[in-house]
Order: structure tokens, then sequence, then C-alpha cells
């Protein structure tokens, strides 16, 4: 699924109206209260007047705030776990509940919902319901994540690089957790990158709930609650799945090849096609979705490589065309030149012309003739 740290929805702020000629548009942040919210007292009226300057600030990923944890900051590169979620352009945020925090000394919860207003009606589109704490460090209020103070009761099982958080009622197969780490050195080792010291991978049975648990009470996931999300840089996964909770690999690959593929500038679909190739997609390995693949592409001869990067087909079920063609078009990259040349194809740009002329090259075939090799593997590996 798609990772976190970049954005993982590409969002239209609803409700936009066309600014008049010789004006800018209204970007400031609306933060106001719901029904029966003491912003008034002491201490609610210090926590309202520091959450409201943090979301007026214009909260950035790419930069700590002074206004949250130092403890959390000096654990996480980017401390708002939420960031890639919650601040994608909306300007309303409404705080729902801000009251102490039940069974945590010197803590507040404060709940917000981020949405936007579209059309003459007026309909209020909501983003998300999530939750942040205010909590005493260093005698003063800050902001603190969800996360720790939501699963601090859960199971921690550490297994070589990777800590496996997961509710109490959970079963944990070890079997299928030693498997998944050593794919973190492994796969490490093979694209010579440094891997993190520890991953902490939280998973329940449904992606909904293990998001919750961060702290994202409402997101528009869909209908499918069977995924995962991952944050590169804090080196978090979280995971949703009944059937291969330990074994969801294609989120620890995002972890693990983030170092080898941020300086790159890499198209979208080249990422997640490498991600695929090497952990898999939707809790399936790579081999197992290439029927699926072939059975997709026999019936739809029209595609190309080109088109698939430029409008890929919606995901349904397991099989992501874009996901896992581009993990094929990645293998045989690799197949002909190694690391090397798949380094060359993340480092061709984001245009889909220009990543289809530079596999060709890499491949050292004429590119009239990719899209029938391209098949052809598919098909091969699809037996």
């Amino acid at each position: 699924m798609r990772p976190t740290t970049v954005s993982l929805l590409v969002l239209t702020v609803l409700g936009s109206i066309a600014p008049l000629s010789g004006q800018l548009p209204d970007t400031s942040v609306q933060v106001s209260v719901g029904f029966g919210i003491d912003t008034t007292g002491v201490p609610n009226h210090e926590i309202f007047a520091l959450w409201r300057s943090y979301l007026s600030s214009g909260p950035s990923c790419a930069q700590q705030s002074p206004l949250w944890s130092p403890t959390e900051r000096a654990r996480w590169p980017v401390a708002d776990l939420l960031c890639s979620y919650v601040y994608q352009g909306f300007r309303k945020f409404t705080v729902v509940h801000l009251a102490p925090a039940v069974g945590l000394d010197s803590t507040y919860l404060i709940r917000t919902l981020v949405a936007g207003i579209s059309g003459p009606e007026q309909a209020v589109q909501p983003l998300a319901l999530y939750r942040v704490y205010a909590t005493r460090e260093q005698g003063r209020w800050v902001l603190a994540s969800a996360l720790p103070r939501l699963t601090g009761r859960w199971n921690h099982e550490r297994i070589g690089r990777v800590m496996f958080v997961f509710p109490p009622m959970r079963s944990f197969s070890r079997a299928r957790a030693e498997k998944t780490a050593a794919f973190v050195d492994s796969l490490a080792q093979a694209f010579a990158v440094p891997p993190p010291a520890t991953i902490d991978y939280y998973f329940t049975d449904d992606l909904i709930q293990t998001l919750s648990a961060a702290g994202l009470e409402f997101f528009p996931l869909g209908s499918d609650t069977v995924g995962g999300r991952s944050d590169q840089l804090d080196h978090l996964v979280f995971i949703g799945s009944s059937t291969n909770g330990e074994g969801y690999r294609h989120e620890l690959a995002h972890v693990i090849l983030w170092p080898f593929l941020a300086p790159l500038n890499a198209a979208g679909l080249v990422q997640e096609g490498l991600v695929t190739w090497t952990g898999g997609s939707a809790g399936v390995d790579f081999q197992q979705l290439m029927p699926g693949l072939k059975h997709y592409l026999d019936a739809h001869p029209e595609l190309t490589l080109e088109s698939i990067l430029t409008d890929p087909p919606a995901r349904s079920g397991t099989l992501d065309v874009g996901y896992d063609g581009l993990a094929v078009l990645c293998k045989m990259v690799y197949d002909a030149g190694g690391l090397a040349a798949i380094r060359s194809l993340a480092g061709a740009g984001r245009e889909p012309r220009a990543v289809v002329t530079t596999a060709a090259r890499l491949l050292n075939i004429p590119e009239a003739q990719l899209d029938r090799r391209w098949r052809d593997r598919i098909a091969n590996l699809a037996r």
C-alpha cells in the first residue's frame, strides 16, 4: 500500500473558490471548538492556546516544532506521527474533545476533526478525526503523540531489528515473525544500505484499528481494511491483516529501501514496483501476484508500460497493475544490470516517457520491443 511519509492521498482542497484577479487565496487555518468544550478553565485555556498555535503554524513533516514533546522529538525525526495524513491543505480544524486523559497523570486528550466545506449547500466533508495529547514536560505543556499511550499495554516482541507490537488478545506467529526479521537484514544487505537499529512494527487484524492506535480515529481508507502504511523517517510500520500480520513485508521494504531511493527522485510507481518486487504487495509474495497480473493483461492488450505509468488501473483486491507491473520491470532491469541498473531506472525521473526510455536502454533492446518483452516475462513468471 501507499506510504505515509509522503502524503498518502492526493487530495483536492474541497470548497476552494478561485481568487479574484490580483488577490491571494486565503490559506489561514481556522481552529474552532465544538459543543461543550471548556477552553476557559485551567489548564484548558493554556492547552487550547498551545494546540491552536501549533495548527496555525502550518505544521511541516520536514521540520520539528518546539511545541512538541522534547522526549518524542529525540525519539522520532518527525514527532507528529500523523503529519502526512492530516495536514493536506485543509483549513478547518474543530476541537471536539479536550479533557483530562483517563489513566494518565498530568495529561490531556485533544480530539480534532479536520474537514473541508463543499458546494453551495456548504456540506462538511471530513478528512480525519484524530487525537493528540498535551502533557507536562520540563515544567511546561507540550504536545505528544497517541501511539505510545494507546499501545503501552500491548505485547512487545523484539526479533532481530524488528519490534513487533500487537494487542494483548492477538495471536503471534513467531516463525512468521522470524522470517520477516531475517528479510530486513537480507534486503538491506542486497541493496547495500544500513538497516535501522529498530523498526517498530504495529499490527492488528484491521488497518483501521492499527491506525486508531496511532491516533487516527477516522481516515478515508475505502472498504478494504487489509493493508499497511509505513513511515520511512520514523522507522514505523502499521499493518492490518488477520492472516499475515507478522509477514506484511511491503511496508518494511519501504523503510529499508528509503536511503537507496530518497536521493533518486524516483517515479512513484517505480518506487512501489521496487518494494513490490522485493517485499510483495497486499500481504502476498511477488511470485504469487503474477497469475492475476497476467490474467488482467491478457484481457487488456491495449495497456502499455507508459500508459500504466501515466494512469494506472485501480487496485482490485490483491491485484495492483501499477505496483505488480513495475515490479516485473524492476526485476528485468536488475537481472540485466544488477544494482547499478536499478539505480539508473530509479534515477530516470518522474516522467513516464523517461522511465520507459531508460528501461529499454538498460535492457539493451529497442523501445518498441519493451512492452512485448515485459508481457513475455510476466507470462513466464506466472507459470
